[in-house]
């Protein structure tokens, strides 16, 4: 392996740095979505049909008998 310049190792370190950083913020919103999917589920239920007003939008929210849901956008009421 070739030695790097001082400018190409700074590159590479901020690139792994920005990449490590990613990284972790991926995994936290990861961690946070697993944990209101199950939010979710547990109170919903099953068979389920609904529309939900959230920050002035509206969601159709349907769960099945296995709990499985979906929300999904709609337009208007």
């Amino acid at each position: 392996m070739s030695e790097l310049d001082i400018e190409r190792r700074v590159a590479l370190s901020l690139a792994v740095g920005r990449y490590l950083r990613s990284a972790d913020r991926f995994n936290q919103a990861s961690r946070d979505f697993t944990g209101a999917c199950k939010s979710l589920r547990k109170q919903l239920g099953t068979n389920q049909r609904f529309v939900a007003q959230i920050d002035f939008k509206h969601y159709l929210v349907t769960s099945d008998r296995d709990g499985n849901f979906d929300v999904e956008a709609i337009p208007t009421l």
